[in-house]
């Protein structure tokens, strides 16, 4: 089985770097060789110039496979030869060499202290909320059906304690169902598993993100929560090396921060941390009108949190000016 060779790419102008589609592949044609030992390469009508394997000589046609805008164009090659795999007599699996790549591009992120978010291209909600428990069920719908955890809800799905029908609301069960409705169905298996690909194309992006929350910790979502308010949200599990003062302190600790700017409240960061005792909620305001409406209806935060069979420690509201 062939693996999949990756390259990079430099493009001619900005312009042509945001002509490319992540997962889609293109047609490409090898026009020159350069003094700099990169090729100026012909894909989608645009010039690129990318270090190809020396195999490909002016005037070869080649497929790429399109996967990071970042740091320069990424693309994969599916159907490069394993030559020096060959010679040593040894193989990696094409799965392998596609996860070893990911990796790559994972490990770069975290020694550059970056964390690619989780985005959503359509809000949470069609409308601004009516009522304060539509949201909590929106946030974790958001999360469970985000296709970040799919392998484990296909498990749960093999022994009976999920439905397809959850399974077909995240990305890779879209996918799948979508997959029937295709002129030729044998085209669409071909098209969309190619043994060349071990996933489909335009899942790479998801599996990347699926890694760089296995390697960070961290879950970072980004989007709007309704037209107009955009949200950023991290969550992760407490660190093992901050002090614990006792026994209990031992149980998994899990905190989640929001940060949203209203229209009318301005700038609000809430920093929530969850253990076997209860929550603990840290709000930080940018106005201090904000600051102040928000102490003010502490209480009744509270008690409706409680209502809803939680279990508050502490509450603590500040101003801050990022000053």
């Amino acid at each position: 089985m062939s693996p999949i060779t990756p390259v990079t790419a430099i493009p001619d102008s900005q312009n042509s770097a945001n002509k490319f589609e992540q997962g889609q592949k293109y047609q490409a044609f090898v026009e020159a060789r350069l003094p700099n030992g990169n090729s100026r390469v012909l894909v989608n009508d645009k010039l690129l110039q990318i270090d190809l394997p020396a195999k490909f000589q002016p005037g070869s046609k080649l497929e790429l496979v399109f996967i990071s805008h970042q740091p320069n164009l990424k693309f994969l090659i599916p159907n490069e030869t394993a030559t020096q795999s060959q010679e040593n007599n040894t193989s990696i699996s094409t799965t392998g060499k596609l996860i070893g790549l990911l990796m790559q591009d994972t490990l770069r992120n975290a020694s550059a202290n970056t964390n690619p978010p989780l985005t959503s291209s359509s809000p949470m909600m069609s409308g601004t909320p009516t009522n304060s428990t539509e949201l909590p069920g929106l946030l974790q719908k958001t999360i469970s059906q985000s296709g970040l955890f799919y392998e484990s809800h296909l498990a749960q799905w093999i022994n009976g304690e999920n439905t397809l029908e959850n399974l077909q609301q995240e990305p890779q069960g879209k996918l799948m169902l979508a997959m029937p409705e295709l002129p030729v169905a044998k085209t669409a298996i071909s098209a969309s598993l190619d043994p060349e690909m071990p996933v489909h194309a335009q899942t790479i992006p998801l599996v990347q993100q699926q890694l760089n929350t296995l390697e960070s910790g961290h879950l970072f979502w980004r989007g709007e929560v309704w037209h107009g308010q955009a949200m950023e949200w991290d969550i992760y599990e407490q660190s093992n090396d901050e002090s614990k003062t006792s026994e209990s302190d031992h149980a998994t600790l899990w905190r989640t921060q929001l940060h949203l700017s209203l229209p009318e409240l301005g700038e609000i960061s809430a920093n929530i941390l969850f253990n076997a005792q209860g929550i603990n909620i840290k709000l930080e305001t940018s106005q201090v009108d904000t600051t102040s409406l928000l102490k003010n209806n502490q209480s009744l935060l509270t008690t409706d949190m409680q209502s809803a069979g939680l279990t508050i420690q502490t509450v603590e509201i500040q101003y801050n000016d990022n000053e």
